[in-house]
């Protein structure tokens, strides 16, 4: 089986046990209050419909470490997803962003206003702990299951201090360096996209402390490597094909390695068409394509896709110190490739 074919299996499986997890949930608040029940709705729409790449790779990681109880196993994979949707919801806020998987991002549905933003934000302080609660009610050893909790919750503290320094750095007078970029990958999206679903089901599935280590490794590479692939598709990607603009990363000064090596090659006429629309708010197609014009001329399209493929390829090269297994090796290879040379 492929990857692909692996990710499609398991994301059914997943979505399956999400939509019985919030039928029971949202029976419990109707229960509480009637009023309460199309806000929880808002919730438990917006974390189905998703490619479930993280619950899949908490499977895939309980999984290599010989976990059997391919059932069980799922309650973690769920509370990953809702964790993801959850996070975003703030992030999206945070961001102003109005389109999620090509739809009205969560705040937007709900209108968009201050109580719309007040929902949202309590809505996704509900979804962290519905994740916890999934994973403390699972059924695994005591031991491995408190060292799942505790590894989720140092996941969950790294991405939030990863949003505060992106939304730290443009405020402070020093130039943005490629280091805080890659500091930034780290904290908001390697943790919680790779290491943290492999990490959290090989725990549960009784991996060795050294085996968790090759994996962390393998997880911060490839998500540094994904989300510069993120950057590149959120400038240069079809908008339709992402769900989402392809002018906001720019209208809000998105931390970037695009704009980091952009503005250190750049000519004096080149850091002027970049001062003038990288994160001073709202621009249209045509100051698109002048900035996209400048990330090419200065070398920095290339520069991103080629330290993308150097951090995949460092990746690839810890997979035999995770499985021997040829089954999982080339599933983690595919993976790899499959989140650098997507289209969305």
């Amino acid at each position: 089986m492929d990857f692909t074919s692996y990710l499609k299996e398991a994301a059914g499986e997943i979505n399956s046990y999400l939509i019985s997890f919030f039928n029971n949930w949202l029976a419990e608040v109707t229960d509480i209050s009637p009023t309460l029940l199309p806000l929880a709705k808002t919730l438990s729409d917006n974390c189905g419909g998703g490619k479930m790449l993280r619950g899949s790779l908490v499977k895939l990681g309980y999984e290599l470490a010989g976990g059997k109880n391919l059932t069980e196993i799922l309650k973690p994979a769920v509370a990953v997803e809702i964790f993801q949707t959850a996070i975003l919801a703030h992030d999206d806020i945070i961001d102003q962003s109005p389109l999620r998987r090509g739809k009205p991002t969560i705040y937007k549905q709900l209108g968009g206003d201050h109580y719309g933003i007040s929902q949202t934000i309590a809505l996704a302080d509900i979804g962290f702990f519905l994740s916890v609660k999934l994973i403390a009610e699972s059924n695994f050893d005591k031991d491995k299951k408190n060292k799942a909790l505790s590894h989720f919750a140092q996941t969950v503290i790294n991405t939030g201090l990863g949003e505060v320094l992106d939304v730290e750095l443009p405020h402070i007078k020093e130039d943005r360096v490629d280091k805080d970029v890659i500091t930034i990958h780290k904290l908001k999206t390697s943790y919680y996209t790779i290491i943290d679903p492999l990490t959290l089901g090989a725990i549960l599935g009784g991996a060795q402390e050294e085996t968790l280590k090759v994996i962390a490794k393998f997880g911060e590479n490839l998500g540094i490597a994904f989300q510069i692939t993120d950057d590149i598709l959120g400038v240069f990607g079809d908008e339709k094909t992402l769900g989402k603009s392809v002018t906001s990363d720019i209208e809000e000064g998105k931390n970037t390695l695009l704009i980091t090596y952009a503005l250190q090659q750049a000519t004096g006429a080149q850091k002027q068409v970049l001062d003038r629309y990288y994160g001073q708010g709202k621009i249209g197609e045509k100051e698109l394509e002048i900035v996209r014009a400048v990330f090419k001329e200065t070398g920095s399209l290339d520069n991103s896709r080629q330290e993308a493929l150097k951090y995949v390829t460092q990746a690839k090269a810890v997979i035999p110190k995770i499985t021997q297994e040829s089954k999982y090796s080339q599933l983690l290879s595919q993976m790899a490739d499959f989140l650098v040379e997507r289209d969305r």
